[in-house]
């Protein structure tokens, strides 16, 4: 595992990416109400940390369309039809914890090697 400095301020920046995506949750899901069948709403968040919008994108172009959609170094979400903003909230929180979670194991393995 890298425990480098740089893995600390990704998942810093993973927690204020997850922000910006819970701040508009009620955007997302106003797309997912008019969602196509056999599609999906990918919302971005750029590497500044702004909300570059809801996209619907069908099931069978995921894999190429997300990873375009959010760039080098943004951020993407995937909802599927029925997620409401307590989904979305739910989802944004759990990236928070698990972003929060990988900055102290970094920390708690950097300190082990250094003491």
């Amino acid at each position: 595992m890298d425990i480098s400095p740089e893995q600390i301020e990704k998942s810093r920046r993973t927690i204020r990416a997850a922000a910006v995506f819970a701040e508009n949750s009620e955007r997302i899901v106003a797309h997912v109400a008019l969602l196509p069948a056999d599609h999906v709403v990918v919302a971005v968040v750029t590497e500044d940390y702004l909300f570059d919008g809801v996209h619907h994108v069908a099931r069978t172009e995921l894999v190429e369309r997300v990873p375009a959609l959010e760039g080098a170094n943004g951020w993407a979400m995937v909802f599927s039809q029925g997620a409401d903003t307590a989904h979305v909230g739910s989802r944004t929180t759990e990236m928070i914890s698990l972003a929060e979670k990988r900055i102290e194991m970094i920390s708690r393995i950097a300190a082990r090697r250094q003491g």
